[in-house]
């Protein structure tokens, strides 16, 4: 054997055990494994859930060669989709059923030739609703049923409170109609405000059971009164307005039919000391107080009233408290639980005077 041989032989030998080894395969570079799914994304970055509709990014590897994507089973059109190995774009079919609709699998699924992939991934159903609390005075550690719709993937729970205090103790109902919540510390009835539901599609809200409204401490500048303010329940037209006239209530928005509110004295339009406090009263829980203001009393609100909400009039000034001819436009402030509310001077000695509505 010639040295020319021996030097071939040699390096075919070199070459088959490189090659046995892995150093170089003959194998088409095209060829996919299996496929892998290892997050979806949004333009906000990643995301577990999403909306009909939405459009998402399947980001992965071995995804070039997909033949089907899934949905809750559902099988999307691929051919709206943008396919290229390491990513899918496409937009979520309005077709795709989400819990409203049947159970679901909280599953995307892609199939490629080489095999299929699967994340968890929620679909969403429209936003909650709450309706009721079997509840009408709840503490703290009772269990409560709230009832509404799509009440679906619930993450916490909130109660008034000083701040807001949020809960994850609770059970939700399959139908997604109601769930069951323990009340939890911090809860406090006389702050006033909603009990909310959080989901992954949206919150929902119900104004919390609040306590009966009690006001107590009314005191007045008695020298100018010839009868004592009144606290009264259950405004009506017809009702009389003040202690000391026989004035009666006209038109009344529908807002305001069946409020607690304090009837005034029609000699209290005499003080007219500014910046001093004519009456005094305090509420035992949040309460919205307003003021109706006879628009006779002029353009210029009194000084004690800056800071208060003037309530919207309508679009065609229907939203007024009538009394005889005068019409009563309504000045709004909140007052937390336990405040003492001070109202001062009505501003026109010949016109008559305010009276004040709680809520």
């Amino acid at each position: 054997m010639n040295k020319s041989s021996v030097i071939f032989q040699v390096c075919m030998g070199l070459l088959l055990a490189f090659m046995a080894v892995g150093g170089w395969s003959c194998a088409d570079e095209s060829d996919e494994g299996g496929p892998v799914i290892s997050e979806v994304r949004r333009s906000t970055g990643p995301v577990t859930y999403a909306s009909r509709g939405n459009g998402i990014q399947i980001v992965g590897s071995g995804l070039g060669t997909t033949r089907s994507i899934r949905f809750n089973g559902y099988e999307a059109n691929i051919h709206t989709a943008t396919i290229e190995p390491n990513s899918i774009l496409i937009v979520i079919p309005q077709s795709v059923p989400t819990i409203e609709d049947q159970p679901v699998s909280d599953l995307l699924e892609v199939t490629t030739t080489a095999g299929t992939a699967s994340i968890p991934f929620i679909i969403l159903p429209k936003a909650p609703t709450l309706s009721a609390s079997d509840n009408a005075s709840p503490a703290v550690g009772d269990v409560v049923t709230l009832t509404g719709k799509n009440l679906y993937y619930v993450q916490w729970v909130s109660f008034p409170g000083e701040t807001p205090v949020k809960t994850t103790q609770f059970e939700t109902a399959e139908d997604g109609l109601s769930l069951k919540v323990t009340v939890p510390e911090g809860y406090d009835p006389l702050a006033g405000g909603d009990i909310e539901v959080c989901t992954l599609s949206g919150n929902a809200v119900l104004e919390a059971p609040r306590p009966p409204l009690e006001i107590t401490e009314l005191k007045y500048v008695a020298s100018v009164n010839a009868d004592p303010w009144q606290v009264k329940e259950n405004l009506q037209t017809g009702d009389l307005v003040y202690v000391d006239r026989t004035a009666v209530f006209g038109q009344i928005p529908d807002f305001y039919v069946g409020a607690t509110w304090i009837s005034t004295a029609t000699n209290s339009r005499a003080f007219n000391v500014v910046g001093e406090t004519l009456a005094s009263f305090k509420v035992n829980r949040v309460t919205d107080v307003y003021i109706a203001r006879n628009q006779g009393t002029g353009t210029t609100i009194e000084e004690w009233l800056a800071g208060w909400e003037e309530m919207p009039r309508g679009s065609n000034d229907e939203n007024y408290i009538s009394v005889g001819t005068d019409k009563f436009w309504m000045y709004k402030k909140t007052f937390p639980a336990g405040s003492t509310v001070e109202v001062g001077r009505n501003g026109n000695t010949g016109r008559s005077p305010y009276f004040i509505i709680l809520k």
